[in-house]
């Protein structure tokens, strides 16, 4: 049905899984961000972290085969 899961080596449920993990992450990050803004005390490093988090994960997933 579709090509791109199958060009990564996934399962349409395995990609779908990663990708709503990956979008938790920016979910997170966002929150984290505004908070910063306001407060910058708080969540120095979380941008950083948990974009080298996000990176390990997509270098990690699959096999990378992408068109």
């Amino acid at each position: 049905m579709f090509k791109h899961p199958t060009n990564v080596c996934m399962t349409y449920y395995e990609h779908c899984k990663f990708s709503l993990k990956i979008s938790k992450l920016f979910t997170e990050a966002s929150i984290k961000a505004v908070i910063h803004a306001f407060i910058p005390d708080w969540y120095i490093t979380s941008t950083t972290d948990i974009t080298n988090k996000i990176q390990k994960m997509l270098k990690e997933a699959g096999c990378r085969n992408i068109d």
